[in-house]
């Protein structure tokens, strides 16, 4: 599935864009509370982070709550936070999400071959899971993920067909098991198994930095976790649009964003407010860039698309607020670029929202397991003041993320070269 950019295919999607081609809804809305379930492939808050920074970036206007209440080592049948119904109650249920996102099964199979037992567990344990939310919280809308691939595509399976094949398998149930009670159900294997493939055949070595150590996903493999989840959630890949043609000395096409000041001289500048910011996507990391030339990335979440046709020098120099950004040509302007690829001031502000997302979970987790869960049962009389300390302090991090992804103004130049 590598990712190619034609200039017929950019074009098409520009202006597909551009004509405004409906979207399916979101599923988030304002308000919600979303809260993350499962083992030690979402324990580490990395999939979970890079969602909630997309989500915070391309809606800033929303505010919505994100808990990563995972533990590695967990099955549907519970495992060290607790059997089950614990870990419901304590880690879900008493936050009242409006939103609960589940991934189990990587842990239930044992690393085994396909076992009937082993599956009916996991199957029944899934039933008891959503009957116990829906008794309690029954307007919480519930995403089931099939469970990310163990990675037997970098690197030969244990036994013939593989333990992914009985991760498949799983998945299998949940998809079926989403349809029939009304849920989302989202892919986490399809598309990582996708790029483990595509990789391999690039980058051998590289490509296990994606599969991680099989079992838990590298940094770039969460990344395509983050997308495969944010699909099912209906993500929508425009952060802004803008289209300006020369010959008409105007702005034909501008879609979330807004520009002004557009000044047509040797050097053509203009003012751009967009509403969103691109996704920090890390492509001077070699595994990362990799993920995203054999994915979608790009094309499915984060088109930041700028077009100027009937520029008359054939080489132009693009700045943004000082900074030069792209040398690029008068062709590649006429077809098309996405900012997103560029390091520009929008990305740097994400980047920063990103630093903040990562924070304010490592206070959130540092709250939850080392403090409230670990001295559960101690009669400390300064643990409340400390649990409603870490509380205010994640608070103020929600709120300083939020206020660093809202969107600023920013001077665009172009200079012949």
């Amino acid at each position: 599935m590598r990712a190619r950019n034609p200039l017929c295919q950019f074009l098409v999607l520009f202006l597909v864009l551009a004509n405004g081609h409906a979207q399916e809804t979101f599923q988030l809305r304002d308000g919600d509370r979303v809260v993350f379930y499962g083992d030690s492939i979402t324990e580490p808050r990395l999939y979970t982070a890079f969602v909630e920074t997309y989500i915070v970036t391309r809606f800033p206007s929303l505010h919505i709550s994100f808990r990563d209440s995972a533990w590695g080592g967990d099955r549907v049948t519970g495992g060290r936070g607790g059997p089950i119904d614990v870990r419901l109650q304590r880690d879900v249920i008493a936050h009242k999400p409006t939103v609960f996102a589940v991934m189990l099964g990587i842990n239930d199979g044992y690393g085994l071959p396909y076992d009937v037992d082993l599956f009916k567990t996991f199957t029944s344990g899934y039933e008891h899971i959503l009957d116990v939310l829906r008794h309690a919280l029954p307007d919480t809308r519930v995403t089931v993920m099939q469970p990310s691939p163990y990675d037997d595509f970098t690197r030969p399976g244990a036994f013939p067909g593989g333990y992914n094949a009985v991760l498949v398998r799983y998945g299998a149930f949940l998809r079926e098991f989403g349809q029939r009670n009304g849920l989302v159900v989202a892919d986490l294997n399809s598309l990582l198994a996708a790029v483990l493939k595509e990789a391999t055949t690039i980058d051998p070595t590289l490509a296990q930095r994606i599969g991680g150590d099989r079992t838990h996903p590298g940094h770039a493999g969460h990344l395509i976790l983050a997308q495969s989840l944010l699909k099912a959630w209906n993500a929508p890949p425009l952060v802004s649009l803008a289209e300006i043609d020369l010959s008409q000395r105007q702005v034909v096409h501008q879609r979330n964003t807004s520009i002004s000041d557009l000044t047509i001289a040797r050097n053509i500048s203009w003012t751009q407010l967009d509403r969103a910011l691109p996704f920090p996507v890390e492509l001077r990391d070699p595994a990362v860039a990799l993920a995203v030339r054999c994915s979608d990335f790009m094309q499915a979440l984060d088109q930041e698309l700028l077009r100027i046709t009937g520029l008359p020098a054939t080489q132009y120099r693009l700045r943004i607020d000082g900074e030069t950004v792209a040398h690029l040509s008068r062709e590649q302007f006429a077809t098309g670029i996405n900012l997103a690829l560029f390091d520009t001031p929008m990305k740097s502000q994400a980047g920063r929202v990103h630093e903040l997302t990562r924070k304010r979970n490592e206070v959130q987790f540092g709250r939850w397991r080392q403090v409230e869960v670990a001295l559960e049962d101690a009669p400390l009389s300064s643990k409340q003041a400390a649990l409603d300390a870490l509380d205010q302090l994640e608070e103020a991090l929600w709120h300083e993320q939020n206020a660093a992804a809202q969107p600023k103004a920013h001077h665009y130049e172009l200079i012949p070269d």
